[in-house]
């Protein structure tokens, strides 16, 4: 059969005049290959070799037929139970050979130890289910690199061979399935006049081809279903499919969704990338470059690769050039390694209304956002938007969350992604585009912010303007709040206070004061006192720029509230006055009285009780004037707080009961428990402490349903007070105390804290506990540096007690100390104390 076939391949030759040398150069293969076949041998001519010498020979029509079929017949007969090799020095696909078209392997994969463990279990001989395994992905996560290393590692499952194949599913040319199963029929012997006409005649060889193979199929970059259907195999073949979708429609399929590297591991590729040493050097600096990458492998790689270019580099250097986040994507660039060109290819593959939310997605710049938010963004309905969503979500230009705390599905983009999207952003959408968008989006963020505000049930600065419209357009989104506004702030958190300095640097000063005046009483209830400074001192300067002065008023009023709150009197102060000062300009009537309330209260916590009361009262009576009874209701609780300091304790009662039927007649359970607090500490005073009691644990009661741990802790502070005035109760003292401090502890409230620590050294000294007078320093030092002179004379007098106890003589010089103070303050406790050290009121203090 060898000798027939080297026959008619010499007369061949000889007829077309050329030596052996000048066919096997045609046809690209050895001249030896081509004297061995015409000398039969027992050599067979591979189909792409049979092919490549019929086309040399200038073989057409029947002649060619012939030579083919001869040549054929020839390979088939040699290929039976061995593996041969033909005329080129190549292995020939017989039955028993193998194909090792797989990409090699990156010798510096890392990782992925969790993906390869599920692989290997999908993919063993001994698994009885499909084994089919989908890798899945946004670009540059690595996917193809984990097929291709998987293949590896397992090859020796595989002895009949692994076939590969790049279907471009994400380009605008993707390969034809028809085309694929041509290649791998090919690839298994099946000569190209031989392979069947349409996709589902080849589909239907190549299964029966692997029906008894231990073959792994590799398919890379799939688009869809329709690009894998036909390509499956026969049942117990292997194969792995690489997409940007899960393709969970596929049977029995196993879908491992990829996600970016971890910290540590990140790590790791860098250093095998760019040289552990080197890596090992600068360990802060290379964790800071691989959160820059977002741990997207490519990313991560080209980085490294940039740094073994450059050796003169540190970690460091690099980290400044990415520093910049609108140059990033340019200098995640190396050689032929580029982050944007898969990003690119994505995006390509939108429609102009998703690239459209996707541009402005990116430039939106918030961590997270949940659905309404696309459909805010385009000004479309609901539905729409939803619609656009899903396709990007299919591009895997985003990321699905699950649900947030509010039960909203929620949704990002990855870091990387963001800055291409911030690209496009800028490439495609004009700039006053982009602001009409923003307003909309904020907007409806608002309109929520609202609604949830309105089901907190803690409201006191009243920083919104009402009269700046935004309705909700989202009853979903609405019925959410509704049933969670805590959790609801609490999911969009961050999103708030992007949305704040967005809208602040767009010029939407009215929608910057809005977001930041109706989050501040959240930021309150929660201890988020630097989110609620950012957002008001934002908003203020936008307002300034835009001259609008009521507005930059309003924000003044809430940055003075949220000083207190960070023990910056002096700062406080300084803010509200200038608050009341241009709300008087501005005739704004209702905040002139809202800032004088809070300025009184402020004057009560550094003592200086005589200023305080006059601001609380006149504030009282604008506020009633102003229709605002709840404001009107926490002033009067912190009036009855002064009077209960200069000794007018029944006055004090009154004042706070009032407040309190306020709040009730109001349904107001914020500033009812705030009246309790308040009615708690006066009745103490009064020498009332079962009643103190009472009002202290309902105060903490409602605190808690409302979610105010620092109310609550407060209100577990002033209960051990007034317990305290019952000996017997000591262990109850001991534990509302140190609940207290624990909850401030947690929320990082050192006032709060202080002030617990204040009052338990003020019991045991009363105790004689040696251990008071170290608790009571701690105290005083917070007061000292924080300048607030009434609580630093009260701990002086507390001290003393402490050191009158342990026959400490200093203790006449601490009361002295306090006696000095409180007569600065012409608080009422300065006469209390010159009957103490035996002087006349007024008296200059001596030792």
């Amino acid at each position: 059969m060898g000798d027939a076939f080297g026959v008619l391949l010499r007369s061949h030759r000889l007829r077309r005049r050329l030596t052996q040398e000048a066919l096997a150069e045609r046809a690209g293969i050895s001249s030896r290959s081509v004297a061995e076949l015409e000398r039969g041998r027992g050599r067979s001519p591979r189909p792409r070799s049979l092919e490549q010498l019929a086309t040399a020979l200038d073989l057409d029509g029947e002649e060619r037929e012939e030579f083919i079929a001869a040549g054929h017949t020839l390979f088939w007969a040699s290929r039976a139970g061995r593996t041969d090799r033909d005329p080129a020095g190549e292995s020939v696909p017989d039955a028993g050979s193998t194909c090792r078209q797989l990409p090699a392997d990156a010798p510096d994969f890392v990782g992925r130890d969790d993906e390869l463990a599920l692989l290997a279990s999908v993919l063993d001989p001994g698994n009885h289910n499909a084994r089919l395994a989908v890798l899945s992905g946004p670009p540059g996560v690595g996917k193809t690199a984990l097929a291709v290393h998987a293949g590896h590692r397992f090859a020796s499952w595989f002895p009949d061979g692994q076939l590969y194949a790049a279907l471009r599913g994400g380009t605008a040319d993707p390969v034809d399935p028809a085309e694929v199963l041509a290649q791998w029929l090919r690839a298994l012997g099946v000569d190209g006049s031989a392979l069947p006409v349409g996709v589902d005649a080849r589909a239907a060889l190549f299964r029966d081809r692997l029906a008894v193979q231990r073959v792994l199929l590799v398919v890379d970059d799939a688009g869809g279903y329709r690009q894998v259907e036909q390509l499956l195999p026969a049942k117990g073949v292997a194969m792995m499919v690489t997409s940007r979708l899960p393709l969970t429609g596929l049977p029995g399929v196993t879908s491992i969704d990829l996600r970016p590297l971890s910290g540590p591991t990140a790590v790791r590729l860098l250093s095998q990338v760019a040289g552990e040493e080197r890596v090992r050097a600068e360990p802060a600096a290379a964790v800071e470059l691989v959160s820059a990458c977002g741990g997207l492998p490519l990313a991560v790689r080209i980085a490294g690769a940039r740094l073994a270019a450059r050796p003169h580099w540190s970690v460091e250097a690099l980290n400044e050039r990415l520093a910049d986040e609108r140059r990033r994507l340019n200098e995640l660039r190396h050689g032929d390694l580029a982050v944007r060109p898969g990003l690119h290819l994505a995006h390509e593959g939108l429609t102009p209304t998703a690239a459209r939310a996707f541009a402005l997605l990116g430039e939106l710049g918030v961590p997270s956002f949940p659905e309404w938010a696309v459909a805010a963004l385009l000004g479309v309905d609901p539905a729409a938007g939803t619609a656009v969503l899903e396709e990007l979500l299919d591009a895997r230009l985003l990321e699905a969350l699950g649900s947030d705390r509010a039960g909203q599905p929620r949704y990002r983009f990855h870091d990387i992604t963001r800055l291409y999207a911030r690209e496009r952003r800028e490439a495609a959408i004009p700039q006053s585009e982009w602001t009409a968008a923003l307003a909309r989006a904020a907007t409806g963020w608002l309109a929520l912010a609202r609604h949830a505000q309105d089901h907190l049930d803690c409201l006191r600065f009243h920083l919104d303007d009402r009269d700046h419209p935004a309705a909700v357009t989202d009853q979903r989104a609405a019925a959410a709040v509704a049933d969670r506004p805590v959790e609801w702030f609490e999911a969009e958190r961050e999103a708030l206070a992007v949305l704040v300095s967005a809208c602040a640097e767009a010029g939407l000063a009215a929608t910057a004061r809005c977001l930041a005046g109706c989050s501040a009483d959240f930021y309150e209830l929660r201890g988020y006192y630097d989110d609620w400074r950012r957002a008001v001192s934002a908003a203020q300067a936008a307002c300034r720029r835009a001259g609008d002065r009521a507005g930059e008023a309003t924000m003044l009023r809430g940055l003075g509230s949220c000083l207190i709150e960070l023990d910056d009197p002096k700062a406080a102060m300084s803010a509200l006055n200038a608050a009341r000062t241009l709300a008087e300009e501005t005739g704004d009537l209702a905040g002139v009285a809202l800032a004088g309330k809070e300025i009184g209260f402020m004057l009560s916590l550094i003592g200086r009780v005589q200023e305080a009361e006059a601001e609380l009262r006149t504030a009282a009576e604008r506020l009633g004037q102003a229709d605002l009874p709840l404001a009107r209701a926490l002033a009067l609780t912190s009036l009855g707080f002064v009077l209960r300091e200069r000794g007018d304790t029944a006055e004090a009662v009154d004042v706070i009961t009032s407040a309190l039927s306020i709040a009730r007649s109001c349904g107001a359970r914020f500033t009812e428990a705030y009246a309790l607090r308040g009615l708690s500490g006066a009745l103490r005073a009064c020498d009332r402490p079962r009643q103190a009691q009472a009002a202290a644990r309902e105060a903490a009661a409602i605190f808690e349903q409302v979610g105010d741990l620092i109310g609550t802790a407060q209100s577990l502070r002033v209960l051990g007070e007034a317990l305290a005035h019952e000996p017997h109760r000591l262990e109850e003292v001991q534990q509302a105390l140190t609940a207290a401090a624990a909850l401030f502890r947690e929320q990082g409230h050192r006032w709060g804290l202080a002030l617990t620590e204040l009052s338990l050294g003020e019991i045991e000294a009363r105790q004689g506990n040696p251990e008071a007078a170290a608790r009571l320093r701690r105290s005083l030092r917070y007061w000292v540096d924080e300048q607030v002179p009434a609580l630093q004379a009260r701990t002086l007098v507390a001290l003393a007690d402490a050191g009158e106890q342990q026959g400490d003589p200093a203790a006449r010089e601490l009361l002295m100390q306090a006696y000095q103070i409180y007569q600065a303050l012409e608080a009422p406790a300065a006469a209390e104390l010159a009957r103490r050290l035996g002087m006349q009121e007024g008296a200059a203090p001596t030792t």
